[in-house]
């Protein structure tokens, strides 16, 4: 297990480093030693250049990471499970924007002629912000884990985060998505 997280000082500084145990967090060694459970569904943060409309998850790109453990295997069947949840990012804007859920099993690796391969995931929206100017922006996110997604967003376009970031995050786009369709 890598021991690679992202951390953020005061001064609002990403760096790569060991994640903090002891006073600080004392309940860090039991997040480190348990690992979150497939069948619960693991929060993903899915990184876009611009927001997309969510109808369809076609993962090209097989570069995932956690925030916790560092670099993962770059396998979508291994990752991605039924049950996931995935919280979408435009790098563009900075900003969240949706949210969905794996509705079953990532599909077999089909040929693509511009990525060589490609993996379809059915997926079901959940929330939507249309209007990006009211999807909350990332920089003024404190994520209760502590760690940031930030510096790795240009890297990976999957980011496994701890339960708790992706439960505030899901918060966040829900209570600023519209109810109408």
């Amino acid at each position: 297990m890598s021991e690679d997280v992202v951390t953020q000082d005061e001064g609002g500084t990403a760096s790569l480093a060991a994640p903090a145990i002891g006073p600080g967090r004392p309940d860090a060694s039991a997040e480190l030693q348990g690992a979150e459970s497939p069948a619960r569904g693991q929060y993903w943060l899915r990184v876009h250049g611009y927001p997309a409309d969510l109808d369809t998850e076609i993962v090209y790109y097989c570069d995932f990471f956690d925030l916790r453990e560092g670099r993962l295997p770059s396998d979508p069947q291994a990752n991605l499970k039924m049950g996931d949840v995935l919280v979408y990012y435009a790098d563009g804007p900075g900003s969240i924007y949706g949210v969905a859920s794996i509705t079953g099993e990532v599909g077999s690796p089909a040929p693509d002629v511009r990525r060589s391969k490609k993996w379809m995931v059915p997926i079901k929206r959940e929330a939507i912000i249309r209007s990006i100017n009211k999807a909350p922006h990332a920089v003024p996110l404190v994520l209760p884990s502590g760690y940031q997604f930030l510096p790795l967003v240009r890297d990976y376009t999957y980011i496994r985060l701890p339960r708790e970031d992706g439960e505030y995050l899901v918060e966040q786009v829900r209570s600023r998505a519209s109810t109408r369709e």
